[in-house]
């Protein structure tokens, strides 16, 4: 396929120029930008590349070998946005949403969800029955179509929270949950829960940096469990205080997807996630250590 470099049609309604960012999980990593099409079998230009501060030519950008963080800008048309947003091998940083569908049924949408919300804080229902119910009334109630529901549905997410669920499960089965938790009581002797709480949300926070934090808390959560009950002490702080490690990815750009999402356009480098976002997880990290026992006593 051939690189532009140009816009094919400036005038072109049924197009939308977006800004795309090559994430660290793609296929598309190492591959010439010339070989890649992109992953899609329509037609889209690329008009433009910049990596770090630098931006490549036409000419330079068909022999481009694509790297994390590198920003494609691109005319795409209409019908393969929902492709490009979907796929998981780009990310799109920004487009133009002309049209709102369903305008109509906002107030709809609206009242479904502050009515699931309300039920499930006044524990009316469980929370999943409230969520499975809010989406069962989207769908009949025509704010939402089939189709959006199923494109909707992230297939690599929902596989990662099944698998690390099952893997938790076989932690806590096989006694390897009990086994780690001991090994973790044994760094902490004769510490109460609190500093053993504040030792924990800071081994999550360090796991989260490296593993996506839903498998982080799906993994920890058994050991906390075994943690506590090694102790005799309500489980709930643990628990509370993992939730909190497991979201305290600050100091690396790829800790979480949106930390990359301003990682090559902000011109930031590695170590100004170190720099900031370090001070911000032991902010979190305090916080949590003090504030979770006080929400959640032992």
């Amino acid at each position: 396929e051939t690189i532009h470099g140009t816009m094919a049609n400036p005038y072109d309604h049924n197009s939308l120029i977006v800004e795309l960012i090559v994430p660290p999980s793609s296929t598309l990593l190492g591959k010439q930008l010339s070989d890649t099409h992109l992953g899609f079998g329509r037609e889209i230009h690329v008009i433009g590349v910049k990596r770090r501060q630098v931006h490549y030519s036409a000419q330079k950008m068909s022999e481009l070998y694509l790297s994390v963080g590198d920003i494609l800008l691109v005319q795409c048309p209409l019908e393969d946005i929902d492709l490009l947003r979907g796929d998981g091998e780009l990310i799109v940083v920004e487009d133009v949403v002309h049209t709102m569908v369903n305008k109509r049924r906002a107030p709809v949408a609206m009242a479904i969800f502050i009515a699931m919300i309300a039920a499930a804080t006044a524990g009316v229902v469980d929370i999943l029955v409230a969520v499975l119910t809010a989406a069962f009334l989207m769908i009949v109630t025509g704010c939402l179509s089939m189709r959006c529901a199923y494109r909707s549905v992230n297939v690599r997410i929902l596989l990662l929270i099944v698998g690390t669920i099952a893997l938790g499960a076989a932690l806590s089965k096989t006694g390897a949950a009990d086994l780690y938790a001991q090994n973790f009581l044994s760094l902490f002797a004769g510490a109460g829960p609190g500093v053993i709480l504040s030792g924990l949300i800071l081994m999550t926070s360090v796991f989260s940096h490296f593993l996506s934090n839903n498998a982080t808390a799906v993994l920890l959560v058994p050991i906390g469990l075994s943690v506590a009950s090694s102790l005799g002490v309500d489980p709930r702080p643990f628990v509370v205080g993992i939730c909190f490690g497991a979201s305290a990815c600050f100091g690396s750009p790829i800790g979480y997807q949106t930390n990359l999402l301003v990682y090559t356009p902000g011109g930031y480098r590695f170590s100004d996630y170190l720099k900031l976002g370090m001070p911000l997880n032991l902010i979190l990290w305090g916080g949590a250590s003090l504030g979770v026992p006080l929400l959640w006593p032992f």
